[in-house]
């Protein structure tokens, strides 16, 4: 049966949980929304600036949930909204932690937090986009 990593959900910048990650630790900050997408849509983003949640990564290896998530590895839909970007890679990492039994209310949390933290840090970048006729 499948185990979270101990600190797997943490959330903040990537900068800040690449500093606090140790050797052997098996976890990788994983942007949300992905780091291609924001650098693509968002003025004065950069990849330590990038709101991020710690998710396991074996090292070595080419498992892992993180390695499962769509933008993994994968250039990013820039037709969409930042918000529909949040949107769809949250209910992607909540899919694989519910596909393996471990959405747990603290990883319901985190993902909450990401939301949160995004719209803080980027303020109207996630607003909803109302049609214009």
């Amino acid at each position: 049966m499948a185990k979270l990593v101990p600190g797997e959900g943490s959330v903040a910048t990537y900068g800040e949980l690449n500093k606090a990650r140790r050797r052997d630790d098996n976890l990788t900050a994983h942007h949300i929304p992905s780091d291609a997408f924001m650098k693509a849509k968002v003025s004065g983003y950069t990849r330590n600036k990038g709101i991020s949640i710690w998710m396991e990564q074996p090292y070595p290896g080419a498992a892992g949930r993180h390695r499962q998530t769509l933008s993994y590895g994968s250039s990013p839909d820039l037709s969409v909204s930042p918000r529909q970007a949040l949107a769809r890679e949250v209910w992607d990492v909540r899919l694989i932690y519910r596909q393996q039994g471990l959405y747990t209310p603290d990883i319901r949390r985190s993902l909450q937090q990401v939301i949160k933290q995004n719209k803080l840090t980027w303020v109207g970048t996630f607003n909803k986009v109302r049609n214009r006729r």
